[in-house]
Order: structure tokens, then sequence, then C-alpha cells
């Protein structure tokens, strides 16, 4: 029998922006992974942590855990009532009987009046539901039904260790005058995005799972609103260090059309990194690092130069090497971008090229 051969094909190459920290460390552990490493002490944790940014009314999270949390692992309380967050991190999916075994303690305690029902009651599991358990979910008139189908086998010596409870009289009573509408899941996707909010989700996921995408080399052909700060603060640069008044028509013939194209550039690298930085990052981190821009280069710009050029060349140059070591986007800096961040503080008029002259 005659074998052939048969060429692989080339991979294409990386749609992102590799790091010395992908280079270094190779393929990261992705979000959802991690969720599966994670004790069961860290798991309620961790949800407090996005519960506590989910919604703003909500006065205190508080983690109950172990005994005495009367069926209750993460409550967040607001001025009319409480919302429960049940943490489940089991080896296998949630299940009915996982299910069950929680609401019966939910109906027992309320019944008791221990506590009142909660507004939502939500199942966080880094697993997700079994399909029969979705099941339910997706159709809450069953819940009752499961309930007290299963309750000897689930709830009536597992509630409490110190009594048999039965499922009779007016628990049972109490039992058909819920509506479980209020209670569904949560699935790990959805944990994820609510985190990635808050944040603790860099600090805890990292940000080396992300990537940032690759950058356009060339600049739009249209002059963006945006642009029109830096852009004059550029043209009035060039004209301080000829003596002349250039247009914008103007600098695309001159001797400086090559310093035109490259700040646009470095502008909208600048950019792409901002809007990249909200997607996983704390809020307001590419702020603070227009902040630390503007410290690393303020002392250039404080000097003496022959002209709103030269001071533009000497910030540039400063710019890229601010080494930015503590700041979380870092390891995603090009060099188009740290010149870029000067252009973005123009347009923010922290500063300008051409000093103006006092009166």
């Amino acid at each position: 029998m005659a074998f052939s051969e048969k060429p692989i094909e080339i991979p294409p190459p990386p749609k992102f922006e590799l790091t010395s920290l992908d280079v270094a460390k190779g393929e990261p552990v992705q979000p959802l992974d991690r969720l599966q490493i994670m004790s069961a002490a860290e798991w309620e944790v961790f949800t407090s942590e996005f519960v506590t940014y989910l919604d703003k009314e909500y006065d205190t999270v508080t983690v109950c855990g172990g005994g005495g949390d009367l069926g209750r692992d993460v409550i967040a309380r607001f001025a009319t009532g409480w919302d429960n967050f049940q943490c489940k991190h089991y080896k296998d999916k949630l299940s009915i009987a996982d299910v069950v075994a929680e609401l019966g303690k939910l109906v027992y305690y309320s019944w008791k009046q221990e506590y009142s029902q909660p507004r939502e009651y939500r199942f966080v599991t880094p697993k997700g539901c079994s399909a029969a358990c979705m099941g339910i979910f997706t159709n809450k008139s069953r819940i009752k039904a499961e309930i007290i189908k299963r309750w000897d086998k689930s709830c009536r010596d597992k509630i409490t260790s110190t009594v048999s409870i039965p499922l009779e009289g007016g628990l049972l009573a109490y039992l058909n005058t819920i509506d479980f509408s209020f209670v569904d899941e949560m699935s790990s996707l959805e944990v994820i995005r609510r985190h990635s909010l808050t944040p603790y989700h860099t600090s805890r996921f990292g940000s080396y799972h992300l990537k940032r995408p690759l950058v356009p080399k060339v600049a739009p052909k249209v002059i963006a609103d945006n642009e029109k700060v830096y852009i004059e603060a550029l043209i009035d640069a060039f004209s301080d260090a000829d003596g002349a008044e250039y247009s914008f028509e103007g600098i695309l013939e001159s001797d400086y059309e090559d310093d035109f194209e490259r700040a646009r550039i470095n502008f909208f690298s600048a950019e792409y990194l901002e809007v990249f930085s909200r997607d996983g990052f704390p809020q307001g981190c590419y702020d603070k690092l227009k902040e630390e821009c503007h410290e690393g280069v303020h002392s250039v710009l404080r000097e003496k130069h022959d002209d709103g050029y030269q001071r533009f060349l000497k910030v540039s140059t400063q710019s890229v090497n601010i080494p930015y070591d503590s700041h979380p986007l870092r390891h995603f800096l090009q060099t188009s971008d740290r010149k870029g961040l000067c252009h973005h503080l123009v347009n923010d008029r922290k500063f300008t090229w051409v000093k103006k002259k006092k009166s």
C-alpha cells in the first residue's frame, strides 16, 4: 500500500499583537478554566466581589458560608429586602437534587421566619447546570413539584442535623404559596462578564489572557474631529521652526510630511490602546497612563527649546524612554503608543508645543 504525502498548510500569522509575556510564558490560563481550579471558599469570595458591584442599590454584601448560614451563601441587602447568591462549587454540574436541597432550606427557614423570602435567588456555579436542571429553570412552574417529590430524600433529614422535617401541615401549605419565579442560575460566562466590570478582575485573572488586536500602521485618510487640537499644535510647531505659516495642505508638501504622518499613526495607536484598555482593565487605567506620561515628559517640556518643533522632537524622544514598570498596560505598550500619548495630552490641553508669548 502506497502512502501519499500531503503538504501542511502554513498557519496564518496571529491576529493579535504578541508581547514579551506571550513569548516567555506561552498560552495563558483562560478565565473559564481558572473558575474550575478555585476552592469552594475562594468561590464564595469571588462571588462576593462581583455581587458588590452588581447593583448600586445594595447597602451591604455579606459572605455567610459554613455552619449556621441557614442555606445562604452571599447575601446582598438593600433598603426593602435582600438577594441571595448560592455558591455551589461541585465537581459535577448542578443537578435538580442540588437545587432542591438548597431551596428546601429556603422554604423551611423562611417559614420559620428566620428571614424573609429574597427578591432574587441565584445559583452560582463554575460548571453550570445539567440539562435536566436547566429544564426546571426554563420552566419554573416545575420547581415546586420537584421539591415536593424529592423532599424526603433531599431535605427531610438534611436541612438540620438535630431534627427530621416532614413536609406536612403548615410547612406544606406555606410551600404551596411560593412562586419560585425568583429562582434562577447564573452561567459561568455571565459570572465572568459581571466580574470583569469590577476592579478585582485584573488582579484575580491577570491581563495575560487579553490579546490586543493588531494596530494599523497607516492612519485614516480623513482627519477625524478628535484630531483637530493636536494637529493644529503640530502645524504651529512646524511654522514656529521655519517662521512661516503652514496650512494643512502645505504640510503635506513640505519636509515635515513624514513627521505629520507618523504623528497621526501614533495618535491612533494610542487611541486603539485606550479602547483595548476599556475592555479588560480597571476604569481609569488609560487616564493613569496619560498621567504617568505627562509626569515623565514634564521636565523636558520645561527646558528651553529653540522652537516648538524642537520641543516636539525632544518630548517625543523622552516619551519613548518612560518605563511604566508598575502600570497594568506595560506589556501591551508599543513605541507608537508612547509617542501617541503625547498627542492625546495635547488634545487634553495639558501642554502644547509652541509656548504662547506673554503680551
